[in-house]
């Protein structure tokens, strides 16, 4: 194991309404897990108007289905679904940001970056 765990996650768009995301994700610090676990994200409401990026060739606005608050849970090794998180995904040129919470206590931060429309990001625990 390593002394500094790392974990790595890509975030697939479901093609639903409610803009949730697939998630796929593995991290060192599970010993002896050799399986890739999943999650399920779902885009909260706040009352605001959708993500939107704009294209760099553009001045149009377009839909980002990554940029949002979420609330997703995980299912480990074990099969068994996490108590849900708090996801916060947001982007700066090219690069996505993500933040994990609970209780309003940052547990993880990443980045990542699009690649054949899925989401990809590294990420570990805030130290």
């Amino acid at each position: 194991m390593l002394n500094n765990p790392v974990g790595a996650v890509t975030y697939t768009p479901n093609n639903s309404a409610n803009g949730s995301l697939h998630a796929r994700w593995a991290f060192s610090a599970q010993e002896d897990v050799h399986i890739v676990c999943q999650g399920t994200a779902i885009r909260q409401k706040t009352g605001a108007t959708p993500p939107q990026r704009s294209d760099v060739n553009s001045d149009t606005p377009t839909y980002d289905p990554f940029i949002g608050t979420y609330s997703i849970a995980y299912t480990g090794p074990d099969g068994h679904e996490s108590d849900p998180w708090d996801l916060l995904i947001t982007k700066r040129d090219e690069i996505y940001h993500a933040i994990w919470s609970k209780n309003d206590i940052v547990h993880y931060h990443g980045i990542g970056f699009v690649s054949q429309g899925d989401l990809i990001c590294g990420w570990r625990p805030i130290t």
